[in-house]
């Protein structure tokens, strides 16, 4: 199934207003986006978004900052078919290593 005419946006907060404090929040909505459109029936790859534009808006809250992304697919040719995964078994980043959102910080996610 193709994802086109299809929008998919993912919001994360931030408790800094620094744009270099920023980047877990932004990856954790991004890689929300594939998980979206996979969800939507769409056998994405993460690496489905190289090359892709991805739309970002940044806005104030009394703490720090609302990230989000948005993506809307581009029509590509037939793809292969998204490695399954389980909820029992840990997700990995692109170094085979244990995804970790908070990137061991003990503040929470979006910090």
């Amino acid at each position: 199934m193709a994802t086109t005419d299809r929008k998919f946006t993912a919001t994360e907060e931030s408790t800094s207003k620094h744009p270099h404090d920023w980047g877990r929040a932004m990856s954790v909505a991004i890689c929300r986006l594939t998980d979206m459109a996979r969800e939507a029936g769409d056998p994405v790859h993460d690496e489905a978004l190289i090359g892709e534009d991805l739309h970002l808006f940044v806005e104030d809250t009394h703490d720090g900052v609302s990230i989000t992304m948005s993506w809307t697919p581009r029509e590509r040719a037939a793809l292969p078919p998204a490695t399954p995964t389980s909820e029992d078994s840990p997700e990995h980043g692109a170094s085979g290593e244990r995804f970790d959102p908070t990137g061991g910080s003990t503040a929470g996610l979006g910090q």
